[in-house]
């Protein structure tokens, strides 16, 4: 068992979007290459309430010769389309008054009108609510953020995203003081704000609000400017890690272990314990069932709230096998991590079997085994005790194919030229998981990073093929006495780690790479080893993980040495990803194996070896161990997720639509106590 430490107008549109995205939770289908895992959503979001200035203020027309209030509701408009459809969004306004009450202050004062309840999603009523906004009256932030508190569902994470050019002038509580009211009594609540065309006291006031609830912040003074903040700051207040897979839940023994056929899957791990490997903690138990010549593949992602603790508290995912009778089965991993190492990505912990029936020495995979697999999954330590998380789960069944005419594997490192470091791109919005990764483009990316945050990219790859990466750090100014440092990791299809290599050195790097994140910092990375299909059994060992073609993963991360709110400012990146190499001979595996009926208590006959062209029906679903049959597998344009989408709106319709697309990619960690 393997342990591992895992170390024009378009400002404005994101600026809007990245809050409100930041606050909803989204399920982004993805998954591996060729053998994609299915994209289900669980339906699990946090509500979150859009409060928009209606002011008279909101009338100057300052920008670009139109009114503030004509360049907001474009924006706001793009991003309803594009809002996921699981989404609970609803809509307040303050200021936009009769003539009558906007006459009287006091009347005004107290004029913040609840338009779309956040209740499911509403697209109609929202463009409506949109575009009936009338700037006419005052600012009662104080008291908007009181009535869209209350107004929000209960629910275990939900968010406010306030936009407005001005201060609270009404008189009532000061706004930071009902910010840091809301935090004590909803901690689970967070407001991000939006100055637009807003003066320093403005901005001071609606920082405060931000830093007072864990929200975040962005100023916008021209309509570029104000999308592309919605769009950034709408995507982080929604995003956080978005969790994929149908929903399974396992059993609590290996006696209640519950069908696996192959696929993803999501289910959750109710809590923690007082230490690693005490056996206090809480464990899955999962029935897989292989026919002679398989491999399963398996591998498990968990997040954890963190980044802020100690060294000294650690936090563990264990991956472990079993045969039906308990015997030990000698396969798994662990990964384990400092509490405050969590933000440096997901817990991942990554196991492959040896071929059924053909591992003489191991009782589980030798020639009389029944072909019946006990996988248990389990969550220890401390950090977040008490609280419920979700695991992803993926099951790839790798059927024996005939190696015949298949190159050989790579024995060792493989150099390749790096590639040039960008000087400028195209602008993106972030992406936090596996699942919602951003597909890597034709060219050079544009996009900013907040310490602390962990964001996602795909790269697809054929055989043959090797991954290169350059990234080059912009102008930034760090608070004293904070160090940041830039971390990079590459992953497998099936998540494992890939050898990385700085050229023109040859040594390989399977956990990443780190440097010192400076301003102007550069980094030039290539994958080891190009990806062949021999490469698991017969490579050398920086190429042994890079054996199946499909999505390869860069993760890339600004570790703080400080978790506290003096992180949250944004550092500018350039991106270039490529492949490399001439496109050779493999199987196009479907990842569902050869068997028929998983949950069949006898495989039945050994299949013949394929030809790599995958099995010809999926097949798997489970009549007693409560999984579900799965779903088709999801067409082209749901394999190519959301980025793809967004970009091109926001390449070809201009300032309102980037507005949109921040809001779209939101999966907010459901966390609930035991």
């Amino acid at each position: 068992m393997r342990v591992t430490s895992r170390t024009a107008l378009r400002p404005l549109a994101l600026a809007l979007l990245a809050p409100l995205l930041a606050s909803l939770a989204v399920l982004a289908p993805a998954g591996m290459p060729q053998a994609r895992a299915e994209g289900f959503n669980t339906g699990r979001t946090a509500p979150s309430m859009l409060v928009v200035d209606g002011s008279g203020s909101m009338r100057a027309e300052d920008v670009g010769g139109r009114s503030r209030m004509e360049v907001a509701k474009e924006a706001l408009s793009t991003l309803v389309p594009m809002l996921p459809a699981d989404a609970s969004v609803g809509m307040m306004a303050y200021g936009s008054s009769d003539p009558d009450t906007a006459a009287d202050k006091a009347a005004a004062c107290k004029d913040v009108k609840t338009l779309v309840p956040a209740d499911g999603l509403d697209r109609k009523a929202l463009l409506g609510a949109i575009e009936d906004v009338k700037p006419s009256g005052y600012t009662p932030i104080g008291l908007s953020l009181k009535k869209a508190a209350a107004e929000l569902p209960e629910a275990e994470m939900r968010s406010i995203v306030l936009v407005s050019d001005g201060i609270d002038e009404c008189g009532g509580p000061p706004p930071c003081e009902v910010a840091a009211d809301l935090a004590e009594k909803h901690p689970e609540m967070r407001v991000h704000t939006i100055g637009f065309k807003a003066e320093q006291d403005a901005r001071d006031q609606l920082a405060c609000i931000a830093e007072a609830t864990g929200g975040t912040f962005a100023d916008a003074t021209d309509a570029e400017t104000l999308r592309d903040e919605l769009l950034v700051k709408m995507t982080r207040a929604i995003q956080g890690y978005a969790t994929q897979g149908r929903p399974i839940t396992g059993g609590t023994s290996a006696e209640s272990a519950v069908d696996l056929p192959p696929g993803s899957f999501l289910d959750v791990l109710e809590h923690g314990s007082p230490a690693i490997d005490d056996g206090e903690g809480f464990s899955r138990f999962y029935r897989l069932q292989l026919a002679p010549g398989e491999i399963a593949h398996l591998t498990a992602t968990m997040v954890l709230p963190g980044g802020d603790g100690e060294k000294s508290r650690l936090a563990q995912l264990r991956l472990a096998t079993s045969s039906a009778d308990g015997v030990d089965c000698r396969v798994g991993e662990v990964d384990a991590r400092a509490e405050a190492d969590l933000g440096e990505g997901p817990l991942t912990a990554v196991a492959s079997t040896p071929r059924m029936g053909e591992t003489a020495n191991l009782t589980c995979f030798g020639e009389d085994a029944d072909g019946t697999v006990i996988l248990e999954v389990e969550r220890t330590g401390d950090p977040a005790l008490e609280e419920a998380v979700p695991v992803e789960l993926q099951f790839f069944a790798e059927e024996e194919v005939d190696l015949d005419g298949l190159p050989h594997a790579a024995q060792h490192v493989r150099p390749q030229d790096p590639l040039a470091v960008p000087k400028d791109g195209e602008q993106i919005q972030p992406s936090f998981s596996f699942a919602s990764a951003t597909e890597d483009l034709d060219g050079p990316m544009r996009g900013t990073i907040i310490p602390g945050e962990v964001q996602f990219f795909r790269i697809p790859a054929k055989y043959g093929q090797q991954v290169r990466t350059a990234i080059a750090l912009g102008k930034f100014e760090a608070p004293k006495g904070m160090g940041l440092t830039l971390q990079t990791r590459m992953y497998s299809p099936l998540r494992d780690d890939v050898y990385l290599v700085e050229p023109p050195t040859t040594s390989g790097e399977s956990t990443g790479v780190s440097t010192k994140a400076a301003p102007g910092a550069e980094l030039q990375l290539n994958q080891a080893a190009p990806i062949q299909f021999r490469n698991r059994e017969d490579g050398g060992t920086e190429a042994r993980t890079s054996f199946l073609s499909g999505d390869y993963y860069l993760q890339l991360a600004v570790v703080p040495s400080d978790y506290s709110a003096k992180r949250l400012f944004e550092i500018p990146y350039l991106l270039d990803i490529d492949t490399v190499g001439e496109a050779a001979e493999g199987p196009e595996l479907s990842g569902q194996g050869a068997v028929e009926d998983r949950s069949a208590a006898e495989p039945g006959s050994a299949p013949q070896p394929s030809d790599g062209g995958g099995a010809s029906d999926a097949g798997g679903a489970s009549d007693a161990g409560g999984a579900p049959e799965l779903e088709d597998p999801p067409s082209e344009d749901e394999r190519a997720g959301l980025p793809p989408v967004v970009w091109a709106l926001l390449g070809g319709v201009g300032g309102g639509v980037a507005l949109a697309a921040i809001v779209i990619g939101a999966v907010v960690l459901v966390r609930r106590g035991r």
